[in-house]
């Protein structure tokens, strides 16, 4: 119509420029996504390598990736993990294991894992894991060129274990089982540890005669230090180098609760030279029926040891409650009640 202006049939750089940065966007975090889901892959295949050269080879049957756009993720098939300690060797095989980690913070990572677990020995020993759910969240450093993991944090968190250690077809040796299952690892920052906290609800262990022991909770709470030098090497090994790199076990709280009653163990240990924990613990105890710890055997160890609870022990107070304590010395490949020797302690090296 006359006295209106013409359209030129062009788009306005007004209306194009915001689709043009969301496109932008989309590309640009589409890339990152494809560059960190290969470096995924490409820091799993230098951390199998590494523990390969370590004496511990791992397999998945088959490995799928996705997660896409905002996941990275990858799930093992069958995994298949092959320990070679000395002469010894022994296979962990699961049915399934799914890492996930968020695309913008892809150090934080979560495993879950499908049972049942088996660790198999060539002697023919066999333990055997079941659960209902399990779920690990770890804060890692990114994998190094030499395929080394560090791990800063970890949190497990285990809904119905059920452990059996069968220790030939068709005997079971020890059983254990409990409601939930949970523990919580931080690396300390003062000689090259980790602080560990873990917890178990409603425990119960069943011995080989059929005997149950069960209590309402069992927690423990310290720390470990050179943990480095447990890496590699059958346990003899690792346990030497351990103890050669100053090695401390710090038990803040090893607690088990049970109805009334309540016993707790803190102290430090180490190995001495020829491998015998050294060191001292308290051992706390409330609302135990000593009578009924020594049982039958009053004039034997237990008899002895349990009296001297009573007879020796320091008065406390625990969560309100009347205690005792007393003080337990391991020196010499000797356990020590004062100047009483209760027990032997045997080397945990190979000689």
């Amino acid at each position: 119509m006359a006295g209106q202006p013409r359209r030129s049939g062009r788009v306005p750089l007004g209306a194009i420029w915001p689709a043009a940065i969301v496109v932008a966007i989309a590309a640009a975090w589409s890339c990152y996504w494809y560059l960190g889901h290969s470096g995924q892959k490409l820091a799993f295949e230098r951390w199998q390598a590494h523990e390969a050269r370590a004496g511990r080879e791992f397999h998945c049957d088959d490995v799928s990736h996705g997660g896409f756009p905002f996941r990275f993720e990858m799930t093992c098939g069958n995994p298949r993990m092959t320990i070679h300690d000395g002469d010894t060797q022994a296979v962990v095989r699961a049915k399934t294991v799914r890492t996930i980690a968020l695309a913008y913070a892809p150090n934080q990572v979560i495993a879950e894992f499908d049972g049942p677990l088996y660790i198999e020995r060539d002697d023919g020993s066999v333990i055997e894991t079941a659960w209902n759910a399990a779920r690990m969240s770890m804060r890692i450093s990114p994998i190094l060129d030499d395929g080394r993991l560090k791990v800063s944090r970890a949190d497990l968190q285990v809904d119905a274990p059920l452990v059996n250690l069968i220790a030939s077809p068709g005997r079971t040796s020890l059983a254990y089982r409990a409601e939930a299952f949970e523990a919580h690892v931080r690396a300390s920052e003062a000689g090259a540890g980790y602080d560990l906290a873990a917890s178990s609800a409603a425990p119960s262990l069943t011995l080989p005669d059929g005997t149950q022991r069960a209590v309402d909770r069992a927690q423990f709470v310290g720390s470990a230090s050179q943990i480095p030098a447990l890496a590699s090497g059958d346990w003899s090994e690792r346990l030497a180098r351990w103890r050669d790199a100053g090695g401390v076990l710090t038990v803040n709280a090893a607690r088990i609760d049970y109805g009334d009653s309540l016993a707790i163990l803190e102290g430090m240990l180490r190995l001495d030279g020829a491998g015998r924990p050294e060191g001292r613990i308290n051992l706390t105890t409330a609302g135990v029926d000593l009578a009924n710890v020594a049982g039958e055997d009053m004039l034997g160890l237990s008899g002895i040891a349990a009296l001297s609870i009573g007879a020796l022990g320091s008065p406390v107070v625990v969560d309100g409650r009347a205690a005792s304590r007393i003080g337990l010395r391991m020196q010499g490949g000797t356990l020590f009640l004062g100047p009483l020797g209760l027990a032997e302690l045997p080397s945990l090296l190979r000689h």
